[in-house]
């Protein structure tokens, strides 16, 4: 009985295979940086799906819930951009970003201490908001953020690079523009206020006391 030729069977006795790729590796920093200096299609999207986190995190423990921090995020990858061949070491290009990201926010502090003092209209007109139910994690959180937000600058920003973004001293010290000597000065200065004021707070203190060193 002749069968049809939509039913032939495998000419021969080998087996297909399914084909396996190997795994491509992450893009790493160097490379990234070498693909938007080479004006590469895609880069500056991966450039910001990369870091961007990062940069935003560091802008909202140096400022807070400010309106303007996402104008400032963005500031800093349009700057990064234009700026890339400028990045000596490509490897470092977390740190060189954060680093541009401390310079914006410098630059908005100096901005919103001129505009406080330019400001005549009083701020007591308007009633204060009903806040909301707070539980004790946020309350922590809140303690944190009013210390952070009374420490002179400089020292409010080598205590979030390095201790809480967990940059190196060094590359903690570069990313914040200082001297190494500088940095350390006035981690140590920020780290004695922050906890000379936590002690006003007894649940923030049980916190930090049991934290490793």
């Amino acid at each position: 009985m002749a069968t049809s030729g939509l039913l032939k069977p495998d000419a021969g006795p080998t087996r297909r295979q399914a084909e396996v790729h190997p795994a491509t590796a992450p893009e790493a920093d160097a490379e990234l940086v070498l693909a938007l200096k080479q004006g590469e299609a895609g880069a500056a999207g991966r450039l910001y799906d990369r870091h961007s986190a990062g940069v935003h995190g560091l802008v909202y423990r140096l400022l807070g819930r400010e309106a303007e921090l996402d104008d400032i995020v963005q500031e800093v990858f349009i700057y990064a951009l234009y700026s890339i061949d400028k990045l000596r070491e490509p490897a470092a290009l977390k740190s060189w970003l954060l680093g541009i990201a401390v310079g914006k926010v410098r630059s908005h502090l100096r901005w919103r201490f001129r505009r406080r003092w330019l400001s005549f209209l009083p701020h007591d007109e308007l009633p204060e908001p009903a806040a909301p139910p707070s539980n004790p994690l946020d309350d922590l959180v809140g303690q944190v953020r009013g210390i952070l937000d009374d420490l002179p600058a400089q020292e409010r920003i080598a205590l979030v690079v390095h201790r809480i973004e967990g940059l190196s001293l060094h590359d903690a010290a570069v990313a914040s523009g200082m001297s190494l000597s500088t940095f350390k000065r006035r981690l140590a200065k920020g780290e004695a206020r922050f906890m000379a004021r936590a002690k006003q707070h007894p649940a923030l203190t049980d916190v930090l006391k049991g934290s490793p060193s």
